[in-house]
């Protein structure tokens, strides 16, 4: 028979087990999916259970590259909430009409945002995390979208030619995150609306309007707009595939979810916006989504799966794409538009 004392610190051990193995499994790959519901910012396991409620009218989120705290814009400010102990913590204080991107640093230690000024231009702004109380820094004029360059020196977004004003975003521009010295690696004749870094930093793939586009006007940039990637190694562009609404890279780099759809009656989502994978060249591609609209689509941390919108049935849908079965998730509560993953991790 073990001794009074000898049970006492079994106990212990497993207790002290038990703690670890479930803050490892806070920490497993894949384990969270960012949802937005209307205006609530939530996180749940990949099969919908585990909701958890993260804040209530959010502009935008991002989950850290460690997959353990939430990035959010809510209340006039830029918030962490963690995961791991359910503390959040303030990260810069905002004056704005609007925020439209945050992204995290691959390090994890800075969080990019862009913000609307008293002076109505749009600036990006990189802040401290942990919050080191210093002012986050004014990286000058923005728009569009944030992607940061896998080794975190360099962020890609749509820009203005500044010589050839007045001028729709049709120029992509780097940003050294460091100095803030800025660099054209592409110039279009029309306009340019999302860039993105391939996970191993070798390309950008972005949205643009088609120059075949007869609507295309310099201050709307048309209705037609399609996917490209720029090889930085060469600086040339190759098109991927058309009417293109959104996109989202792969983990592995192999492919990348598009959500595709024509835009002609100025109608968000289109009726017919469907999920399509592709490969980098744009020679495999196949639709995944089955009841239309479908968008917003993200890839699993293996790259091995898919979650997308279905927008009028209201529900998340995981497809798997070796076997390109469908999934549903139960239905959503709110039945608000503007439901969306803003990640998967």
């Amino acid at each position: 028979m073990p001794s009074k004392r000898a049970f006492i610190l079994l106990l212990v051990l497993i207790g002290l087990v038990c703690h670890r193995l479930a803050a490892d499994d806070t920490k497993l790959p894949g384990k969270h999916v960012l949802i937005q519901e209307g205006a609530t910012l939530l996180v749940q396991d990949p099969d919908g259970t585990n909701r958890r409620k993260i804040a209530e009218k959010v502009d935008a989120a991002a989950l850290s590259p460690d997959a353990n705290l939430v990035a959010y814009v809510a209340g006039e400010a830029v918030q962490v909430f963690s995961l791991l102990d359910g503390q959040s913590v303030t990260v810069a204080h905002l004056d704005y009409e609007f925020v439209q991107s945050l992204a995290w640093s691959p390090d994890q230690k800075h969080l990019a945002y862009d913000m609307g000024t008293r002076t109505k231009s749009w600036d990006l702004f990189l802040a401290s995390y942990p919050p080191a109380g210093d002012t986050p820094r004014n990286l000058g004029p923005w728009y569009e979208s944030i992607s940061f360059s896998p080794n975190g020196k360099f962020i890609v977004h749509p820009a203005f030619d500044a010589t050839a004003l007045p001028a729709p975003p049709n120029i992509l521009e780097t940003v050294n995150v460091e100095t803030g010295k800025r660099e054209t690696i592409y110039k279009s004749i029309t306009t340019i609306w999302d860039a993105k870094y391939s996970p191993d930093g070798s390309s950008v793939a972005f949205i643009m309007t088609d120059p075949e586009d007869d609507a295309s006007e310099r201050d709307s940039g048309g209705v037609v707009s399609d996917l490209w990637i720029l090889r930085l190694d060469s600086k040339k562009a190759a098109k991927i595939m058309a009417d293109v609404i959104d996109f989202e890279w792969s983990p592995d780099g192999r492919s990348l979810a598009i959500s595709k759809g024509s835009e002609e009656n100025g109608e968000y989502p289109p009726d017919d916006a469907a999920v399509f994978i592709s490969s980098v060249d744009g020679k495999d591609q196949f639709q995944v989504s089955k009841n239309a609209p479908s968008l917003r689509a993200k890839f699993s941390p293996d790259s091995k799966e898919v979650i997308f919108v279905e927008f009028n049935a209201y529900r998340f849908v995981i497809a798997d794409l070796a076997t390109r079965k469908l999934t549903p998730l139960p239905a959503y509560g709110s039945r608000n538009y503007g439901s969306s993953v803003y990640d998967w991790k």
